[in-house]
């Protein structure tokens, strides 16, 4: 019997530490990976506003399903942040983004000013 409770007791443990680690923020590597598709949204200059392509939607969809806390949010932003500071985009486009995925995320006008851990 106390060898079936310390096997009940491990099962959990193990448990709770598979759904720990499935909650954790993406990496930074993963966040730069999902949103390189929106790129060439960003960078486009001008009034005219075409459609994000599929790929920059879909890794905006992951990053609102990763964004659970404000600590994975602030994490996420400083690596939006880290991975556009050596290219020229329009930062005020980055709002539009979820919207136009119909994803329910507040991203912000992130630049190389821009404060994440507001």
């Amino acid at each position: 019997m106390e060898n079936m409770s310390r096997q009940l007791i491990w099962a959990v443990a193990i448990l709770l530490l598979v759904a720990r680690s499935a909650m954790a923020a993406p990496s930074c590597a993963q966040v730069k990976h999902e949103t390189t598709p929106c790129l060439t949204f960003l960078q486009l200059q001008g009034e005219v506003i075409q459609d994000p392509s599929p790929a920059c939607c879909s890794g905006i969809k992951y990053i609102a399903s990763q964004a659970n806390t404000k600590a994975d949010r602030i994490s996420m932003c400083d690596c939006v942040k880290e991975a556009l500071s050596s290219i020229l985009y329009d930062p005020q486009r980055l709002p539009l983004l979820p919207n136009l995925c119909g994803v329910k995320l507040n991203l912000p006008p992130i630049d190389q000013n821009y404060n994440c851990d507001e």
